[in-house]
């Protein structure tokens, strides 16, 4: 993964056209926590969907949370809005380091989040940093939780995202994507 704007960018009809309505993927491979990982790593490779909201709805439980340490969120199709909405989809970018089976019914995705977030009409810049992703899976193999924790504290990414001049006296963005794999590898991930 490059450090340039994804080729395989959920577009705005690609996000309108999603079926939230669509019949829920069951079956032996959706229980095999392996293939859940597999699959997730594949499809947040190529759609990002971290920060484009662009979802595959059949894959989420209808009982779906999402929480991080700022907001909790119920209903995939409202974690999807909110993110489309929050995240500006020309500069942010959900790059993934890893993803892995982390116990029976998780899945750990390592990512590093960059580019700009929406506010209204403006869009601040936020520092790169590493979020943790657990998603838990039920007894059907569907998402039914998504729980953030972030590499840095809220406090870090609100003020370096506000006053930038104050980057240099935080905590240092996350290196290239590139970089983070070596390091996991490195350490014997």
């Amino acid at each position: 993964a490059g450090s340039g704007p994804s080729t395989t960018r959920v577009t705005p009809e690609q996000f309108d056209a999603i079926d939230w309505d669509a019949p829920k993927a069951r079956g032996k491979d959706m229980k095999d926590i392996r293939k859940v990982a597999r699959r997730l790593d594949s499809a947040l490779t190529e759609r990002e969907w971290f920060v484009t909201g662009g979802v595959i709805p059949e894959w989420f439980s209808d009982d779906f949370l999402f929480k991080d340490p700022d907001v909790e969120v119920k209903g995939i199709r409202d974690y999807a809005l909110g993110v489309r909405r929050l995240f500006h989809q020309e500069s942010a970018r959900a790059e993934v380091v890893s993803c892995e089976v982390t116990d029976a019914s998780t899945v750990t995705v390592t990512w590093r989040l960059s580019g700009g977030v929406s506010l209204g009409p403006f869009v601040i810049d936020v520092k790169p940093y590493v979020v943790y992703t657990d998603l838990k899976v039920d007894s059907e193999g569907l998402i039914a939780f998504q729980e953030d924790r972030f590499s840095l504290p809220s406090y870090d990414i609100l003020l370096s995202a506000l006053i930038p001049a104050a980057r240099p006296f935080l905590a240092p963005e996350a290196p290239p994507v590139s970089v983070l794999k070596e390091q996991q590898q490195s350490a014997g991930k």
